[in-house]
């Protein structure tokens, strides 16, 4: 018994490519807003770890199922009035703790404590010279969220009022890797 290719109509083949079409916009549009994303890093806010024009991988799937950590590198939406902006940050303070921003007669500088331990900050670029313009200590409250760039002395974050605390609903994903790196 010889196989004998069935010839489709124009009509069933049109059908068919319809469907995969369908299916694959679908499939890309679910990955894009609830999956991952490639992230252009803009700016030198989170220098030297990561530098702008880095392509990074945003695990968005994660802070779906699970709030974010003390630690975390995340890309955060920012409304600046005029467009949505996206950060790069690292979370340093979520729900429930106590921020403090002091400056340090000893070092010159100021130091980041939260719930009155001072943290040890090896990965930021330089000793940093501005506290922000909030009243310190800061309370946070449920799904609020305080992220600071690693270049603090050219940062703009959380330390300014303008920028402020960040809302849970706002971070976008948490970076999981460099895809392409400058160096």
């Amino acid at each position: 018994m010889s196989k004998e290719k069935v010839k489709k109509s124009p009509k069933q083949e049109l059908k068919e490519w319809l469907t995969v079409i369908v299916i694959g916009a679908v499939l890309v549009i679910g990955i894009r807003n609830f999956g991952f994303r490639i992230t252009t890093v803009k700016g030198v806010s989170m220098e030297p770890n990561y530098i702008h024009g880095e392509l990074v991988f945003t695990d968005m799937f994660t802070y779906k199922v699970s709030a974010p950590k003390r630690n975390d590198i995340v890309i955060c939406e920012y409304d600046s009035g005029m467009d949505n902006e996206l950060f790069i940050k690292r979370v340093i303070a979520g729900p429930g703790d106590e921020i403090n921003i002091y400056y340090n007669e000893d070092k010159s500088c100021y130091n980041v404590a939260v719930n009155g331990e001072t943290i040890n900050e090896d990965y930021i670029m330089e000793p940093m010279l501005s506290g922000g313009d909030w009243q310190y200590p800061i309370k946070l409250v449920t799904d609020e969220y305080f992220v600071m760039g690693d270049n603090r002395n050219i940062s703009a974050d959380s330390r300014d009022s303008y920028i402020g605390i960040f809302d849970r609903d706002k971070i976008i994903g948490k970076v999981r890797f460099k895809i392409m790196s400058k160096a």
